[in-house]
């Protein structure tokens, strides 16, 4: 019996290694399978419908369709807007206060900065100002975050466009929002709501240098209490240029505004040329440069001050609509950050230099650049 047994086991043994390689093959394969089918049942790759199936306007009864909860929160999220800010019932009907059957929403996902605040409220004017004459039976509308209407507040007076709440986005299907990028195609939606949400870093440059910046005044009115503090400003720049000129040069005065932030990281090679290019391309009166510094005593500040020619290198004031009002008054800039592109925008006249090296911070000044007159790139 024990030789036989061992008789057995020796034909298995030699039959396997006869076909040790289509073995192989067919473990493998069946292994490649479990992993699969083990996969795809895993809780984390399946979206289930929970009790919780949040409809926002959608009575479809595809629950493949519909948001669970979890995934609205997040989309809330990005756009400030509280789920427990009203009392009403969670899968409760639609507002009654959404009458309208075609309006075009466009807002946009909370900015972490005040660049990405401006890019965005540019965008969504200049967006609203392109579908003007293409939507003629839809309404449009503009909402914005609570945080970037809190800092736009900082710089501007009066933000014509109000705050997204709960109430306002229930009227829209949410998971038929269009999400913008700088340079998505925007599709009008015929006779039904439809939500356009700018994603972070979108810049709707397209049709930001179609816009007549300072025809648009209404929606970048200057506080007067910040209009007579930058007035004063000019009085003394006025009278510091007496020292460069006579009394004909200062009637004819220009100014140059530069801005230098620490994060800007710019060469001072690039300032050294735009200052020389400016001279160039003004041949008449007297040209001053106002360079406001986050800090005086930093390397490019020392350097600049350093030079005495007609330029007056000044701390940042404490309130940013200052510095933003004094840039936008002056005759010409020069761009040292992405911030600076807004001020020359609403002046549309005067020369702007932006640097022209590409990198993170000066590509879209860059485009800028190459649509708008007298916008000029120097590395």
């Amino acid at each position: 019996m024990l030789r036989h047994l061992v008789n057995v086991l020796r034909y298995m043994l030699q039959a396997i290694r006869k076909n040790i390689k289509p073995l192989i093959l067919i473990a493998s394969f069946l292994t490649f399978i479990w992993l699969i089918a083990d996969t795809v049942h895993r809780p984390e790759f399946v979206r289930h419908a929970s009790k919780h199936t949040f409809h926002f306007g959608n009575h479809s009864k595809n629950l493949d369709e519909r948001w669970d909860q979890r995934s609205v929160e997040q989309f809330l999220y990005l756009l400030e807007i509280d789920i427990n800010a009203t009392s009403g019932p969670e899968n409760g009907p639609v507002s009654e206060a959404c009458q309208s059957k075609n309006t075009l929403l466009f807002t946009a996902f909370a900015g972490s900065t005040v660049s990405e605040n401006l890019w965005h409220y540019f965008s969504l004017i200049a967006i609203q100002n392109s579908l003007m004459s293409v939507a003629s039976t839809e309404r449009i509308q503009v909402l914005l975050t609570g945080t970037a209407r809190t800092e736009l507040s900082l710089i501007f007076a009066s933000i014509p466009f109000e705050v997204i709440d709960l109430d306002t986005i229930r009227c829209y299907y949410m998971p038929a929002a269009c999400i913008l990028n700088s340079d998505t195609n925007i599709e009008l939606a015929a006779d039904k709501n439809q939500l356009y949400i700018l994603n972070n870093q979108a810049k709707r440059v397209e049709e930001i240098v179609k816009v007549s910046w300072e025809q648009q005044r209404q929606f970048f009115n200057i506080r007067p209490e910040t209009q007579n503090t930058v007035y004063d400003l000019l009085k003394e720049l006025r009278q510091r240029a007496k020292l460069y000129g006579d009394e004909d040069d200062v009637s004819n005065l220009q100014l140059v505004g530069v801005h230098i932030r620490e994060e800007d990281a710019l060469p001072f090679e690039y300032y050294y040329r735009a200052i020389t290019f400016q001279r160039k391309m003004h041949d008449s009166g007297l040209l001053f440069f106002v360079v406001i510094c986050e800090n005086p005593t930093g390397e490019i500040c020392t350097m600049l001050n350093a030079q005495s020619e007609r330029i007056e290198v000044m701390p940042e004031h404490d309130e940013i609509d200052v510095d933003f009002a004094l840039m936008m008054i002056c005759n010409h800039t020069i761009v040292s950050n992405e911030r600076d592109i807004f001020p020359p925008l609403l002046r549309g006249v005067g020369n702007t230099v932006v640097f022209g090296q590409p990198n993170d911070g000066s590509r879209y000044a860059n485009e800028l650049a190459n649509y708008l007159e007298n916008w000029y790139s120097i590395v």
